[in-house]
């Protein structure tokens, strides 16, 4: 095994946070007519059962400028790459989106409830209808749920219907139901069988909802129109969890009614379609107990894999960091590659110069999101087997994120930065931070 050493020094930029609002909102599901989407069937299988929740409709997002980077050179085999790290800007946003992971935003993981999906009035004739969670209590918080508003509707059903074999990230806009500004802490996020990632991401543009288009964003986070994140998910099902003392103070913002969109990677590797699906639901804080804003950590790592292909038979460690500004607290790490990755650490090192890891994971189907804070007791390191250090996870100005990925292409298809679980790969890291810069890095 060798290494790719990716360094990164001056990239990583500050990004604007939203203030304080309002916490009134209403539980309504996003409810508009939906379009035919790009991609899915046009005969989708026959499925009978209860009418669903809400569906949205939509329209080619704005356009956008594409990222532009020359190559730094291929992966190889068994000698080491002298490539010059390629540093990419992006427009300061406040969470900017990012493609293939999910950014967690106050994600708590002690103390969880008991699970409370599979309690919804469903049989769709698809799988997994015990998928779905019921909306929160209008006083509580609001329910977000892109999916099938009539399952015996089936024109409604083929807009999101995924067929056998198929793969594909795509975009599905729709706009908050919250009447008021509201802030949250927790949230709680569940989505059928073949959810891979959802991103949900704000923007202070009028989008017409609905339909499974290209994002607004092309995963860099430079749409200038970007405001934040929702909360959005690496995996099916993100369970809610419990704030820490010491973060009784922070969360995030949602404007009323705001255009949104959820960048949903699914895969189907069965034999029968599927639907892409998914429920959200937001519990809402008291506007007067905030008074801190989370900021979003994102470090995309592979970038220049879309011009130099990780080539059959390579095997290989590829390094990234990113520095850190000020001083204060990572409250969260999230990592995330594909089938080919088999090991991703991330590690902070200090000024002085020792290296302490904090995060550990190996496989790609259960990506790991660990909270640091002072109610947390997250898994101690070991030999396959995802792990953290516990408790508040303090940095200083001058530390530096660290984050590396052990991949190995055992295929016979070179492996480029995209959305594809077999034939594709990404070294992403995601989290969120307190009193630092918002880190906001991609690199080669």
């Amino acid at each position: 095994m060798t290494t790719r050493f990716a360094r990164l020094s001056t990239l990583c930029i500050v990004a604007a946070l939203a203030g304080c609002g309002d916490s009134g909102t209403t539980p309504t599901p996003v409810s508009t007519t939906p379009t035919t989407p790009t991609t899915g069937p046009t005969t989708p299988a026959p499925a009978t059962g209860a009418a669903g929740s809400s569906a949205t409709t939509g329209v080619t997002p704005p356009a956008t400028t594409p990222m532009t980077m020359t190559p730094s050179g291929a992966a190889g085999g068994s000698s080491t790459p002298t490539t010059t790290p390629m540093m990419i800007p992006s427009t300061p946003t406040a969470g900017a989106a990012g493609n293939g992971a999910m950014p967690p935003s106050m994600t708590p993981a002690m103390n969880t409830p008991a699970d409370p999906r599979g309690k919804c009035d469903i049989n769709s004739g698809y799988p997994d209808d015990k998928a779905c969670l019921l909306a929160p209590a209008a006083d509580q918080g609001i329910q977000i749920h892109v999916g099938p508003k009539d399952y015996k509707d089936m024109a409604e059903v083929a807009k999101y219907i995924q067929m056998p074999g198929d793969e594909a990230s795509e975009c599905w806009t729709f706009h908050t139901p919250n009447t008021e500004e509201l802030y949250y802490q927790t949230f709680e996020l569940s989505g059928r069988a073949g959810t891979h990632h959802i991103i949900n991401t704000m923007y202070n543009t009028e989008i017409a909802d609905g339909g499974f288009t290209v994002c607004a964003d092309p995963g860099t986070g430079m749409n200038g129109n970007i405001i934040d994140n929702l909360p959005g998910a690496s995996k099916a099902y993100m369970a809610r969890g419990t704030v820490a003392p010491e973060n009784k103070n922070v969360g995030r913002k949602i404007p009323a009614k705001v255009t949104s969109q959820a960048d949903m990677h699914y895969f189907n590797f069965t034999e029968k379609p599927i639907i892409r699906e998914f429920w959200m639901n937001i519990f809402t804080a008291n506007k007067a107990d905030i008074t801190k804003n989370a900021a979003q950590i994102r470090g995309m790592g592979g970038i220049s894999w879309t011009f130099a292909p990780i080539q059959p038979g390579t095997d290989m460690t590829y390094k990234y960091e990113c520095p850190i500004s000020g001083n204060g607290r990572i409250l969260s790490l999230l990592g995330h590659y594909h089938s080919h990755g088999k090991q991703f650490t991330a590690s902070i090192r200090h000024a002085g110069g020792k290296v302490d890891k904090v995060f550990e994971m190996f496989d790609y189907m259960d990506p790991a999101t660990f909270e640091y804070d002072s109610v947390s007791k997250n898994p101690t390191f070991a030999a396959n087997t995802a792990g953290a250090v516990s408790g508040m996870l303090e940095v200083k100005d001058g530390d530096t994120l660290l984050w590396d990925c052990h991949i190995i292409n055992d295929g016979t298809s070179p492996l480029t930065y995209t959305n594809a679980v077999k034939t594709g790969e990404m070294c992403n890291l995601w989290g969120s931070s307190l009193d630092i810069a918002p880190l906001n890095c991609v690199i080669p």
